[in-house]
């Protein structure tokens, strides 16, 4: 079993005791950058990834059930950085990390600002950026910052799910059961994996347990799975997929 993972600190939770060996297995592991996830995924040089949402939707996946990386409010791993006023923005540079922060940046602002801007990857009025990158950012920064999780939700009404545990082909049960085991481990010992992560990043403990404690969470509830059929819905009326995938679990 092969199985590609996200470096990046909302991630943590859900694998860290299985690449530690916490919980006993025989996966080997590989950590990517989402985008790269995604490709892994696809070119099926891995079982299972965890891959940014959207990618679900652009092929014949199956997902791990009632796992997600999402958030019910601010997430602030991902964020657009203003060098001017939301109504002044033309361009808009992207970060090329996330597929998924791409595709609700471009929803957001065709639907709930109803700007028309260009895309770029050149400097701009304003920038997504994701991940540990943002975390920092925001630290070290004066620009006004937009909360993408924020203005989905107030958009929506609904929480934002920015990562699925995909599969590319059915899998063996035991294997579900070693992530469900794996995700229930790590949301009740979110103390241990943010130290873990400051150990090897330079990021302070506080902010760090405090984004894994009150930034996200990592069920798959029934209103998240309304909310990844919604994005879909705006995702596929923008061309950005191919299709409006149905949502496929592994144990179904």
């Amino acid at each position: 079993m092969k199985v590609v993972l996200v470096d990046f600190l909302n991630a943590y939770p859900l694998y860290y005791a299985l690449v530690n060996k916490i919980i006993d297995n025989d996966i080997e592991f590989i950590k990517k950058m989402p985008s790269v996830c995604a490709r892994l995924l696809f070119e099926k040089q891995v079982d299972v990834g965890i891959a940014p949402s959207i990618e679900y939707a652009k092929s014949d996946y199956y997902l791990v059930t009632n796992v997600c990386i999402s958030s019910d409010y601010k997430v602030k791993s991902v964020a657009l950085f203003l060098k001017k006023p939301l109504n002044k923005v033309k361009t808009v540079k992207l970060d090329k990390n996330s597929n998924t922060s791409v595709a609700l940046t471009k929803i957001l602002f065709a639907y709930k600002y109803k700007l028309k801007v260009d895309y770029t990857q050149e400097r701009a009025d304003c920038e997504l950026v994701i991940g540990d990158n943002a975390l920092y950012r925001i630290e070290h920064t004066d620009e006004e910052i937009i909360d993408l999780a924020y203005e989905w939700k107030e958009f929506s009404g609904y929480p934002f799910v920015f990562a699925l545990w995909i599969a590319n082909h059915k899998i063996q049960a035991k294997y579900i059961d070693l992530f469900l085991k794996a995700k229930e481990w790590g949301v009740s010992n979110l103390d241990i994996i943010a130290e873990a992560f400051c150990d090897t990043h330079n990021y302070d403990y506080e902010k760090a347990y405090d984004y894994l404690k009150n930034n996200l969470s990592y069920d798959l509830t029934e209103n998240k799975k309304k909310s990844l059929e919604l994005f879909f819905d705006y995702a596929y009326k923008l061309n950005l997929i191919p299709q409006k995938p149905k949502l496929r679990f592994l144990d179904e």
